[in-house]
């Protein structure tokens, strides 16, 4: 497993690079990745990870994704999921529909592996189009919605060196942090 760094660390500040090659190197850096992530002995810790979240500066994420079969209306955490390997990551088309135009119950709050037990409202747009390479080197397009797309987004910004919490500061929305029992309280931000 790789060690998941923690904000405020430098590396999750840094713009990451993009891949040139998919060398040997790289495909066992993204099955450590995913390793970490998902690991054979018990859940996974979240629903994605960027390279630069175990302080590699590659453009490079593992993200919970629909499988391939999967209608766009696949329940999160279902069995029509499945753990894939983004690579040189691009959005090209966003939905003009945002995520805060929907119901609160179709709402949730986002989180991060490196800034465990906080949480908060981050508005984005709830459909995207997207490309990016598999781990095999295959140029590949999907159209992501919810809440795919809101994970895919996330990792992305963490690719460009943006944190959730800078979009919560920048929308002075709520953060909250979950105690042992998973109880939110609004809470300040970190740092």
């Amino acid at each position: 497993m790789l060690k998941i760094v923690k904000y405020p660390h430098k590396a999750l500040r840094k713009k990451a690079k993009p891949v040139k090659q998919i060398t040997a190197v790289i495909k066992q850096f993204s099955q450590d990745l995913l390793s970490t992530l998902n690991p054979e002995t018990g859940e996974s810790l979240g629903v994605g990870l960027a390279a630069n979240q175990v302080n590699k500066p590659l453009r490079i994420f593992a993200l919970k994704m629909p499988a391939r079969n999967a209608s766009s209306k696949a329940n999160a955490g279902g069995p029509d999921e499945k753990f894939e390997i983004i690579i040189n990551p691009h959005i090209l088309k966003s939905s003009k529909k945002m995520f805060s135009s929907l119901p609160q119950n179709q709402q949730f709050l986002e989180g991060c592996l490196s800034l465990p037990d906080y949480y908060g409202f981050v508005d984005r747009p709830v459909k995207i189009k997207v490309t990016y390479q598999t781990i095999n080197g295959l140029n590949k397009q999907a159209t992501l919605t919810l809440p795919h797309s809101i994970y895919f987004q996330h990792e992305l910004d963490h690719l460009n060196g943006i944190f959730f919490i800078d979009h919560i500061k920048t929308n002075q929305e709520p953060i909250y942090r979950a105690d042992k029992k998973d109880k939110l309280t609004q809470t300040e931000l970190p740092i």
